[in-house]
């Protein structure tokens, strides 16, 4: 004996089909509720480029100075962006410390070896590291 398939009339299957919709969207409505957006997210907090590595950029800077001389300020911040692309690519964290604060490596090689920075400064004519680095 052969079976009869199942036929709903057209306001069954519209009954079933807003019930359905209802379920899943207080299903959904449930589910933000419990997580929600009650709190804000915890605020980035700025990469620590280690003393070991503010001395290889400072043996960087000191090792260039000559040649950033005998090229002339204009060149030499190119190559000196050069060289702090370099030293980012081989210290992840310091390239994570420039892009959130150009600042720091003004602050940690005025730290840690000031008389390279202050030669570096006047070999590349600018008064701050920081305005080389914009165009990091």
């Amino acid at each position: 004996m052969r079976s009869t398939p199942l036929r709903w009339d057209k306001s069954r299957r519209q009954a079933a089909a807003m019930s359905l919709t209802a379920v899943v969207l207080m299903s959904g409505l449930a589910g933000c509720a419990k997580k929600g957006f009650e709190t804000e997210p915890p605020a980035p907090t700025e990469p620590v480029i280690s003393t070991a590595s503010v001395n290889e950029v400072c043996g960087i800077f000191a090792g260039q100075k000559g040649t950033w001389k005998a090229i002339g300020p204009s060149v030499a911040r190119v190559a000196f962006l050069g060289a702090v692309r370099l030293w980012t690519t081989l210290d992840l964290t310091a390239n994570a410390a420039i892009a959130y604060n150009r600042g720091i490596v003004d602050e940690r090689t005025s730290e840690q070896c000031p008389e390279v920075r202050a030669a570096t400064l006047s070999v590349l004519n600018v008064s701050k590291l920081e305005t080389v680095l914009n165009a990091f």
